[in-house]
């Protein structure tokens, strides 16, 4: 299999979340609550340490799929949700060129611009 293009991994992590497995997810909200929170580690306030809680995990597992930085933990991701369960999700591509729409609901290619409304 060919590598997938970026759009197409930034369209299957944005929208096919579902697919996503419980460590990814933990991954997920643990960088954007690292990245939210993070300027709080020291803060004490309730409401603060509760969403901590919330996005914050001591999971090895999920701590690993961040190692080697966001973007590479994006594009594993797509691209594992893609080779396990691309047969089962509709993308939204252009008749014209095959690329990837912007959203599932988008009626113009941004490539070629296409338009199918």
């Amino acid at each position: 299999m060919k590598e997938l293009y970026p759009e197409l991994i930034d369209y299957i992590f944005q929208y096919c979340w579902e697919y996503y497995s419980e460590t990814e997810r933990k991954a997920k909200d643990h960088y954007f609550g690292d990245f939210k929170f993070g300027k709080y580690a020291d803060n004490i306030h309730p409401k603060i340490d509760k969403a901590k809680q919330r996005f914050l995990t001591t999971d090895i597992e999920a701590l690993k799929l961040l190692e080697n930085g966001f973007p590479e933990f994006v594009k594993n991701t797509a691209t594992r949700i893609y080779l396990e369960h691309g047969k089962e999700f509709d993308l939204n591509l252009c008749a014209k060129c095959g690329k990837i729409a912007r959203t599932p609901e988008a009626k113009q290619c941004r490539f070629c611009g296409n338009d199918w409304h």
